[in-house]
């Protein structure tokens, strides 16, 4: 029997289409349920409606392209239709349960390799997840914090402070050695009285001037730290903008190579679409050539039929009129030799009645001679009429000879149409299988990119989180050694102006104004702990974790 069509309305052609997204959608609802979850690791193939609901395995089914309900077995039941042989039926059964295998391989390599990676990096993801959970964070913006640009930042901010620390110090360490200085004048002053009151005044103006000196040269340091930092932060700032544009610079790359192979993409999909339709339309030319090739074949045939009937009424003529030449010659043989006989006898009795004194004597002899005659006779046309029965015998088995032949020579053209027919239908199958593994091909090669696509919009989206806080922290940091600085001027001015009233009311007291001054060096924003007091995210260094 002949096929109807090369694949239409079995299980593996257009239902396993519609059924598609009915099939993922059952794997989602079944998940969701309390009904207990299959993977592929303990997957029964054997089941038709085994379903597969596992997240990995799900996951693992995205990655390559496959439909959870393309895993399910088929039985060869489902592949038998109307008018279709049993060996077309189990073609079209081997075809997809290959295939159906080949995908689950592949399944079960993309799920052996997601459980690796998630081995992997099982502790410290479990590590993210808790602190993302507990801060509000996300795990890119934990990762940035703790990154090791971060890092550098903090140590520059770190070697900042100290070295704003170092400034201060030695600065009100200055003013401090100052006033005692003027302290310890003051009280030798005292002490000497009123003798030493003009060497005092001298030794205090040498003392002022050599004060002044000193105050100009710390001026003039400090000016000049002033100068040099104001250029390090120039510096700092236009590395910083810098590295800004690189990072748009290199966004911009990017995103157009993202482009360009989005367009190589879409060229490469419309070369393959054209591609098949020229293979569809050379197939419909190839399928028109053979339906060409075979009508012609059967006009062929049929003609061949017609000119070995004509020559079978034409043998079947010749036979009879060979047949009854030979039976006319027969019948004349025997007229002749019946008139011959007739002329014998009629000259035996005349030469008899004449002769039949003379011949009385011989009457016994020629009675015996005529017996004989008439005895050669009879057996002369015995053995006439076996020659004729032979002859008919003869050609009657040519004659079934003849058409036996003719039956067995039809037959085998019938055999050989059947057997052309049988080849055709294998072919058309072989093509349909074909043609419907490039559909199966091409889909999980679109469902593959879609895949690929969502996981590169993921990692673009973490990396964005990442580089946001990896920006703000940046600014954080460069906001604390901006209010290191402020609060390191205002630290000194608080200094000088207690100093400056001492002198102007003569009245100096080095221990408050070095109370004030530890009270000032102890402030949080020239120690470390302004890091952990205005931190904006957990660090994993101190949860026991390694970015």
């Amino acid at each position: 029997p002949r096929a109807s069509a090369p694949l239409g309305g079995h299980p593996g052609g257009e239902a396993a289409r519609r059924d598609a997204g009915a099939g993922a959608r059952e794997g989602m609802a079944a998940a969701k349920q309390d009904k207990p979850l299959v993977s592929l690791a303990n997957f029964d193939e054997a089941n038709p409606k085994a379903l597969i609901n596992s997240p990995r395995s799900l996951q693992a089914c995205r990655h390559e392209g496959v439909l959870p309900v393309e895993l399910a077995h088929k039985p060869i039941e489902a592949f038998q239709e109307k008018n279709l042989s049993p060996r077309l039926v189990k073609l079209r059964y081997d075809f997809f349960e290959a295939k159906r295998r080949d995908l689950l391989a592949a399944s079960r390599r993309a799920r052996d390799a997601i459980l690796a990676d998630e081995r992997r990096a099982n502790d410290s993801s479990q590590q993210l997840e808790l602190m993302a959970k507990d801060t509000g964070v996300s795990k890119g913006a934990i990762l940035a914090l703790n990154s090791d640009g971060v890092a550098l930042e903090r140590r520059k901010l770190l070697k900042a402070q100290e070295n704003e620390r170092k400034w201060l110090q030695n600065a009100l360490n200055a003013e401090l050695n100052q006033l005692k200085a003027l302290e310890s004048g003051k009280a030798q002053l005292e002490e000497e009285g009123d003798k030493e009151a003009d060497r005092q005044r001298e030794m205090s103006r040498r003392i002022k001037a050599i004060n002044d000196k000193r105050a100009a040269d710390e001026e003039r340091k400090q000016m000049e730290a002033e100068a040099r930092y104001k250029l390090e932060r120039q510096i700092a700032k236009e590395e910083f903008h810098k590295q800004q544009e690189e990072i748009k610079r290199k966004g911009a790359e990017e995103a157009e190579k993202q482009r360009l192979a989005y367009e190589r993409q879409c060229a490469e999909a419309e070369r393959k679409k054209q591609a098949e339709a020229e293979k569809e339309r050379k197939r419909e030319e190839e399928y028109a050539k053979t339906e060409a090739r075979k009508n012609e074949m059967r006009a062929l045939d049929l003609r061949r039929m017609e000119i070995m009937e004509q020559q079978k009424d034409i043998q079947r003529a010749a036979l009879s009129d060979k047949q009854a030449k030979r039976d006319e010659r027969i019948y004349a043989s025997i007229q002749n030799n019946m008139e011959i006989e007739h002329k014998r006898r009629e000259d035996f009795e005349r030469k008899q009645a004449e002769d039949q004194d003379r011949e009385e004597r011989l009457n016994q002899a020629k009675a015996l001679q005529q017996e004989e005659g008439a005895k050669r006779s009879f057996q002369q046309l015995m053995r006439r009429q076996v020659i004729k029965d032979e002859a008919m015998r003869k050609a009657e088995d040519r004659r079934g000879a003849i058409l036996d032949h003719q039956d067995e020579v039809e037959y085998r053209l019938l055999e050989h149409e059947q057997k052309k027919e049988r080849y055709l239908d294998f072919k058309r199958e072989l093509d349909g299988l074909r043609s419907r593994n490039k559909e199966i091909n091409v889909e999980r090669r679109r469902r593959q990119e879609e895949s690929v696509r969502e996981m590169v919009a993921e990692q673009v989206k973490r990396k964005d989180d990442k580089i946001d806080a990896m920006n703000n922290e940046r600014k954080r940091l460069w906001n604390l050694r901006r209010q290191q600085q402020s609060e390191a001027y205002k630290a000194r001015e608080l200094v000088k102006s207690e100093i400056m009233r001492q002198r102007i009311r003569s009245q100096f007291d080095s221990k408050k104004v070095e109370r004030k001054l530890h009270c000032l060096m102890n402030q949080d924003v020239f120690t470390e702990k302004i890091l952990n007091l205005s931190s904006s995210a957990p660090n994993l260094a101190q949860a026991g974790v390694e970015a």
